[in-house]
């Protein structure tokens, strides 16, 4: 029998090691927390159980976690309330149903948004375009392609622009004058096709829980607190195990979720081509993110999702203000109340609800950051004004605690490498790299879609490949 050893109890280190493990393969995870998750981790305060970061799912079981799920037995659910989200413009708003792409809504929104009608068959054809994509071959001609020049091929429309613009940072956390039209357009089509906007029962946690559980069915062995300090090759550049502080873990196969500049470090450069260092060397990462999550006596939504803007908001401006050291006022908000859609995460009667914008990936935590906070805060008092009154406990969260979600390797980008135009499609790193026996997961490499859906499809993609290079 093979052996693999997993590093990192993300969720795509969750979903290689179920997947491995359910293959036939004896599998070992190594987390260096004592908690599973990663980003997706949870955290649990005076009986609420609240994600680490900020996250809402666009394709549930219909996406990678669901194929994940139904080849390992793994035991996850998700609800998938209908409408989901409160588009907000300033004080004017309207519902999104789980179809939102849908004439109805789609006049809707243009109305809200202020969209000038004479751009309105340009707009139409580029967001029929968008959500159209079937597979990776109608995406692949817009990898290289950002979405800004590819939005500019329909309209010049403003408000079109800019609303893109505030999206792609909240569904991509890059601005779209850097993000990839291909994947941009793999998300948002996937995410319209699958009609299954939804939240998973337990919190985001429990998806690399479940992950896990059905590894362990299979056979696999997880150890908590377990700081991996290097991957062992040979001479002739194959894989031979994990070390740890305490302990050498034999392996015919590694799978690292550590983030691919940090398995460099573990295996070293020399082991990789020079070409291939330069190249992981140079990848950008995407922004960070800051929070404010409070714990409420109330019910402050009657839908899990709140999308806010301004009129007055331009995101990339605001990106270039912060990189000043200037606070902007009325950021983009993305608010979800996880307890909307399962009430079990609070006490009877309490509600969870969550406010984040994104910032600079290195945004210190100093006065700047407090300030911007000090921002949320404000801007959630004026949204939601029984928060003063209704507040149980309040946690503001800024980009140290990205980073020790990240395994605090000073890595506070929200999502690991960023979807940019350059750093898709062919040009991600693949799952396989120049060491036999050594694969990545993760949203760093071989994965397409909206945050964890890229860990769970990179998982896929790497176990696929590890079947094939090293059968059973």
């Amino acid at each position: 029998m093979k052996q693999a050893v997993v590093i990192g109890a993300g969720v795509g280190g969750a979903a290689a090691a179920a997947l491995l493990a359910a293959e036939g393969y004896s599998v070992t995870v190594l987390e260096k927390n004592a908690y599973a998750g990663g980003r997706a981790a949870g955290y649990e305060r005076e009986g609420f159980v609240c994600d680490m970061g900020v996250h809402y799912s666009g394709r549930g079981l219909n996406g990678p976690h669901g194929k994940v799920a139904l080849r390992t037995g793994a035991r996850l659910s998700f609800v998938k309330p209908d409408p989901f989200v409160r588009f907000a413009k300033d004080q004017n708003f309207c519902y999104l149903p789980v179809q939102f792409i849908n004439p109805v809504t789609v006049i809707h929104l243009s109305r809200l948004v202020g969209f000038k009608w004479r751009n309105y068959p340009g707009i139409a054809r580029a967001i029929l375009k968008l959500a159209g994509a079937k597979t990776t071959k109608d995406v692949e001609p817009y990898d290289e392609m950002t979405l800004r020049d590819f939005l500019f091929q329909y309209t010049d429309d403003e408000e079109m622009h800019r609303v893109f613009d505030i999206f792609c940072g909240l569904l991509m956390v890059v601005p779209y004058h850097e993000a990839s039209a291909g994947e941009f357009m793999w998300c948002f089509s996937k995410w319209a096709q699958s009609k299954s906007t939804s939240y998973p029962v337990g919190g985001f946690q429990a998806i690399p829980r479940a992950f896990l559980d059905a590894a362990a069915r299979h056979g696999a062995t997880v150890k908590y607190k377990q700081d991996v300090c290097g991957i062992r090759v040979n001479g002739h550049n194959r894989v031979l195990g994990v070390e740890t502080k305490k302990k050498f873990y034999p392996a015919d196969v590694v799978v690292s979720n550590a983030g691919i500049k940090r398995t460099l470090d573990l295996a070293g450069d020399g082991r990789f081509p020079p070409e291939y260092v330069k190249r992981v060397r140079g990848l950008k990462e995407s922004k960070g993110g800051i929070t404010v999550k409070y714990a409420l006596d109330f019910k402050p939504t009657e839908v899990p999702v709140l999308f806010h803007y301004s009129e007055k908001v331009d995101f990339s401006k605001n990106l270039k203000l912060m990189e000043a050291g200037q606070v902007p006022s009325d950021p983009p908000l993305f608010i979800p109340s996880p307890t909307v859609a399962d009430p079990g995460l609070a006490p009877k009667g309490r509600h969870i609800l969550m406010c984040t914008t994104i910032v600079p990936e290195d945004l210190s935590a100093s006065a700047l950051t407090e300030k911007f906070l000090d921002e949320l805060d404000k801007k959630m008092e004026d949204l939601f004004p029984r928060i003063r009154q209704g507040t149980v406990w309040k946690h503001r969260t800024n980009l140290d605690w990205v980073n020790t979600m990240a395994g605090g390797r000073g890595n506070a980008s929200v999502s690991g490498i960023a979807q940019n135009f350059d750093q898709v499609g062919k040009n991600k790193p693949s799952p396989r790299t120049p060491i036999r026996g050594l694969y990545l997961v993760g949203c760093d490499a071989g994965g397409r879609g909206i945050g964890c859906d890229q860990a769970s499809d990179s998982a896929l993609n790497a176990c696929a490949m590890i079947t094939a290079d090293m059968p059973l």
